[in-house]
């Protein structure tokens, strides 16, 4: 079942401090002194370079603005940008006047390197990049690790003007030096994607169960795996299967090692939304728990849930599993399943993650529920 609208505004509400504003760090670009420097350090992954001396300053005045960020695909994206003096009067202005102005408006992309693993060249070469820049090389690779550089932007730069054109052909005839300039270096591959993955994959709350009960991410700690299930009190009765999860808290709690949790998306906490319609779904939610005996607990909603649930869920009943640091491991999974299904998904993971770990695993490998001759409501 689709997350409702008001659950999910709520939940983006409550993740963002507001709805007027983007919570998307691709809207909120900030330069980093990392990238101001001419002498540039991303030995954590590998590379050094130094940008090239004709860019110095335009680097101090601002007209050169490099940001870095990531996709799906790479480790790192560093992307060097020029903006006309007259368009950094123009967003001084907006922004002294408390206009919402979009930065990526007055960018003219100069190059970007890419750094990622070489087994992900397939999605890198679908990704926009190839329609920005009409060239592209590997300049290095080491140990599964590609550097590569995109340049010469295909866009109109017309309407900088011809002089602010002349600095612009200016600067990129740079780009040359900046990729003789590259140093690869070693790195720990392995625990970079691992710490980059945690980043964006890591369960974290401070909050209460329906009966009040404070309880926060570091139960984590007492279990080698936990099952997160995402429900709504909504969705009873035609979607709600709260007592499958209570067969799979059953069966946890024989493993000894594994335990199950529930977040209630439409009970934020009082802190946060004490409306009298919230006060009513937590008594939905009390009666519902309590008559479908279940003894797992239920949490409320904090900003941090919040924030996972809008971020990684489109509809409900949704669940993951974590493991002690509360990383996400076995995937995203949606549906509607019965006891046994999450039972045997229980096992899987076990098996996986505990009993008999790989590490060849990689750090976002799925672990597919076991099929059933149902199918799952999504």
């Amino acid at each position: 079942m689709k997350i409702k609208h008001t659950a999910l505004l709520l939940a983006f509400v409550l993740a963002c401090g507001t709805i007027t504003t983007s919570c998307s760090s691709s809207d909120n670009t900030v330069q980093e002194d990392t990238l101001t420097s001419r002498e540039v350090d991303f030995s954590k992954i590998g590379l050094k370079y130094t940008t090239p001396e004709s860019w110095q300053e335009y680097t101090k005045s601002n007209n050169i603005y490099p940001y870095s960020y990531e996709e799906d695909y790479s480790l790192e994206n560093i992307r060097y940008n020029y903006i006309t003096p007259e368009d950094w009067k123009t967003i001084a202005k907006s922004s002294t006047g408390g206009e919402n102005i979009s930065l990526d408006d007055y960018l003219y992309p100069i190059c970007e390197i890419v750094i990622a693993q070489t087994e992900n060249e397939s999605q890198l070469y679908n990704s926009g990049l190839y329609k920005m820049f009409s060239k592209r090389k590997l300049v290095a690779e080491n140990n599964g690790i590609g550097y590569y550089l995109f340049y010469d932007y295909v866009g109109s730069t017309r309407a900088m003007g011809d002089d602010n054109i002349d600095v612009y052909d200016k600067i990129c005839e740079g780009v040359t030096e900046l990729s003789d300039s590259f140093v690869i270096t070693d790195f720990d591959t392995d625990s970079y994607i691992e710490s980059k993955y945690a980043e964006k994959n890591t369960v974290t709350f401070s909050s209460e169960t329906m009966d009040g009960e404070s309880m926060d991410s570091s139960i984590f700690k007492d279990y080698d795996l936990t099952l997160v299930f995402i429900w709504a009190t909504y969705l009873h009765p035609d979607a709600d299967n709260l007592a499958d999860l209570q067969q799979a808290y059953e069966h946890a709690q024989e493993l000894g090692n594994v335990n199950v949790i529930g977040v209630c998306i439409d009970t934020p906490l009082a802190k946060l939304d004490n409306s009298e319609e919230t006060q009513k779904n937590v008594e939905t939610a009390k009666f519902l728990l309590e008559d479908s005996g279940t003894k797992f607990p239920m949490l409320r909603l904090d900003t941090n849930l919040a924030d996972f649930v809008k971020s990684k869920f489109e509809s409900i009943p949704s669940f993951v599993m974590v493991d002690k640091n509360g990383v996400v491991r076995g995937g995203y999974h949606t549906g509607l399943y019965t006891g046994d299904r999450y039972c045997e998904f229980i096992d899987a993971m076990v098996e996986k993650y505990v009993t008999n770990p790989d590490e060849n695993t990689a750090v976002d490998e799925t672990v597919d529920v076991p099929s059933s001759n149902e199918t799952p409501q999504q």
